[in-house]
């Protein structure tokens, strides 16, 4: 009944002013789940026509699910704002507002609009020689309006096998929620395999969080050897890990304990190889056999971590002109490990890993540092081992409502890997544009970016677009791995085309032009890359080369745990 009694009511709803939400009662509940066709596309019928044939737009029921308010409630800012909040991290979600707006009967009701994201799944490489198109992704990132991504791809092998695989998430499992996460992908030269069934921590009202997952992988470690051939060992990893945290104390100042149970199932491989343009190799270099050794772990976890954030909205800062939630504030996130035989562990071993941020946000500016660091004591070896570490550190400077500066610092880096480890300025996350093809080896990295964003138009209400100038500048340390290099500092600038779709979305697609000013010896001095991503979520992302090394079953923080 409060369903069609809000329906009945949308009309006279639609354009009355906001109110505060200040313990009114809630009268009823409208929710407005748009396509992008309606928000970007309704200037070209035609076009609008093709795009809705392919997009159903969210269900309400699913929206209704994420609002933390309910038909008869008394109005609270804290649920709203975080019922706000929660809709716009959604990954199939543009934009989301939740308001208060009065009745005729005393009461209130909760006007929530939300516009969906473009569901299309699409991406795709090109390359030189044959076959011409070297990958591609085709899928569904909001299944039947149901929250649901489903996508498969495919990659050229060269000299090695072609690759496939696919990866379905369902964000509302069952109505409730928790999330599925289930993926398999077989590379050219390895596969890997995961499934993860959580109730992620969402937000601070929440009292508890669980994560149950398992997973493998098989695939080759590579070390640069020359232009046309690497050094590789082949490493196996099987992981499982199942666990949950409980909230106490109250939202934004509050602590977090947990406790889980994981495994970790480590083999290298004993035959070292030469992987070329043309297929495997003899390898007559041994520098990577006898380095490594098998380990087999099993821990009992404790988690536990402090918070002390608010969360400020800003527009523009990560994305051209979306809606961001901006954290402010300090938290810490620990994670204390012991292995224990009982439990099938090979190794006897502690294991720490911890995150810290800190956001503060301004008139027209603000900083965030993110650092994230783990390690292992054998006490075997009775010596430290597996350390590793991500710190990032972002200034934003609003200059003009269209025009955003960042400055940012970045430093990832490994000491005394149980398993084959290497940091490159190719990585696509981490590294240096411009040096997208190369992969000399360093066990520390140190990168900074300076980029300008201007934000130029919405064309037919069809697309934000903006344009952007960037210089980058990294360098590699050989540390203590094998075939490391320490580098001179290696530079590029560029220039970038800039597009959300529909207009406001988070998600920003990319085409940057990168000039490499000193490229290494056979490397190439013009990159062009396109890429798509959303950075207005609260934690910073990690560089892949990173998240590959880091324990498969350590969160990256606890307040993400487990997602």
């Amino acid at each position: 009944m409060a369903l069609l009694l809000a329906a009945g009511r949308t009309a006279s709803s639609q354009d009355t002013a906001s109110v505060p939400c200040v313990g009114q009662r809630i009268d009823a509940i409208v929710i407005r789940s748009s396509a992008p066709t309606v928000a970007a596309f309704r200037k070209v019928p035609v076009l609008a026509h093709v795009v809705s044939t392919i997009h159903v737009t969210t269900n309400v029921d699913v929206i209704r699910r994420f609002v933390l308010l309910r038909e008869g409630d008394r109005c609270d800012e804290l649920r709203r704002a975080e019922s706000e909040r929660i809709l716009r991290a959604q990954p199939f979600i543009a934009e989301a507002s939740v308001r208060v707006v009065p009745d005729t009967e005393g009461g209130v009701e909760l006007d929530v609009r939300t516009t969906d994201e473009i569901a299309l799944v699409l991406g795709g490489a090109t390359g030189r020689g044959y076959p011409p198109i070297r990958f591609v992704r085709l899928g569904n990132s909001n299944v039947a309006g149901e929250g649901i991504y489903a996508a498969a791809d495919w990659r050229a092998g060269g000299a090695f096998r072609d690759g496939f695989g696919g990866r379905f998430v369902d964000n509302q499992l069952l109505g409730r929620p928790y999330t599925l996460t289930a993926e398999a992908h077989q590379s050219p030269l390895g596969s890997d395999w995961q499934t993860d069934a959580a109730h992620p921590f969402y937000t601070d009202i929440q009292r508890i969080a669980w994560r149950a997952r398992s997973g493998g992988s098989d695939d080759y470690v590579q070390f640069l050897n020359d232009i046309n051939s690497s050094h590789a060992l082949r490493v196996t990893r099987n992981y499982f890990d199942v666990g949950g945290i409980v909230r106490l104390g109250p939202p934004g100042r509050l602590s977090l304990f947990g406790a889980s149970i994981s495994g970790d199932d480590e083999r290298p491989g004993t035959e070292q190889v030469l992987v070329t343009t043309k297929g495997f190799a003899p390898d007559t270099s041994t520098l990577l056999l006898n380095r490594y050794e098998a380990h087999r772990i099993a821990r009992v976890n404790a988690l536990w971590g402090v918070r002390d954030i608010g969360f400020v909205r800003v527009r523009g800062f990560d994305a051209l002109t979306a809606t961001q939630d901006m954290p402010m504030g300090f938290q810490l996130g620990t994670m204390f490990g012991r292995s224990l035989a009982v439990l099938g562990s090979r190794d006897d071993d502690i294991f720490m890993a911890g995150d810290m941020y800190i956001g503060a946000v301004g008139h027209n500016n603000a900083l965030r540092f993110q650092l994230e660091a783990e390690g292992r004591r054998s006490n075997d070896d009775a010596q430290w081992d597996g350390l590793l570490t991500s710190a990032r550190a972002v200034e934003y400077f609003k200059i003009t409502n269209n025009n955003t500066t960042t400055a940012s610092l970045e430093f990832s880096g490994g000491w005394r890997q149980r398993l084959p480890f290497n940091l490159t300025l190719g990585d696509r996350d981490g590294g240096v544009r411009g040096y997208a093809s190369s992969n000399t080896p360093g066990g520390q990295r140190l990168v900074g970016r300076l980029e300008n964003r201007v934000f130029t138009g919405r064309p037919f209400n069809l697309l934000d677009m903006g344009v952007g100038l960037f210089a980058d500048a990294g360098r590699l340390w050989a540390g203590d791995i094998p075939y490391g290099v320490t580098t001179p500092v290696r530079k590029s600038v560029g220039i970038s085309l800039l597009g959300t779709i529909p207009p406001g979305s988070a998600r920003l697609w990319r085409i940057d032009l990168a000039v490499a000013t000193n490229p290494e010896i056979g490397g190439h001095r013009i990159e062009l890359r396109m890429s798509s991503t959303n950075k207005t979520t609260f934690f910073l992302p990690e560089p892949a080369d990173i998240q590959v090394t880091r324990e498969r079953t350590v969160p990256s923080s606890v307040f993400r745990w487990p997602r």
